[in-house]
């Protein structure tokens, strides 16, 4: 498999992310739930606005992330940085509840409807990838690679 097809599979076999945003300009990481896009350009993961990590996204863009896929030796996961914002785009919004049901059981079930009526306190934030970068011991065992 190519590099870019491996990262999709992980992106897609993944279940928990660490991002790291920046807080009074420290890093600070925090773990969340999440789905990608199919074309390794984007991530997405639901939290409230009142949330730290949600504020940091308000006042600075840019944050970074990393997903574990395997964690003994030899190691595979991802890295990426890139910028987030809270999205707005309605049909996107029902994209990513869909797959957020598909992935974890139904935990998005009625978020779609409760969002568009205004009953949601979650919104979903939206990370396009800058870099990539797929840390794969296991099919590239020299270094890194994307």
């Amino acid at each position: 498999m190519k590099p870019a097809e491996i990262a999709a599979s992980y992106f897609a076999s993944g279940r928990v992310m660490q991002i790291a945003t920046l807080h009074e300009g420290q890093p600070r990481a925090n773990t969340v739930f999440f789905v990608a896009s199919s074309d390794n350009k984007f991530v997405y993961w639901m939290s409230e606005p009142r949330r730290r990590h949600s504020e940091d996204i308000e006042k600075d863009s840019r944050v970074g992330g990393a997903i574990a896929i395997k964690l003994d030796q030899p190691v595979a996961g991802l890295q990426f940085i890139g910028t987030a914002r809270v999205l707005t785009d309605l049909d996107e919004i029902k994209d990513v509840a869909t797959k957020y049901n598909q992935k974890y059981d139904g935990v998005a079930n009625d978020f779609y409807e409760r969002y568009v009526d205004g009953q949601s306190l979650h919104r979903i934030y939206k990370l396009t990838i800058n870099d990539l970068e797929l840390f794969d011991e296991v099919n590239f065992p020299g270094g890194n690679t994307i």
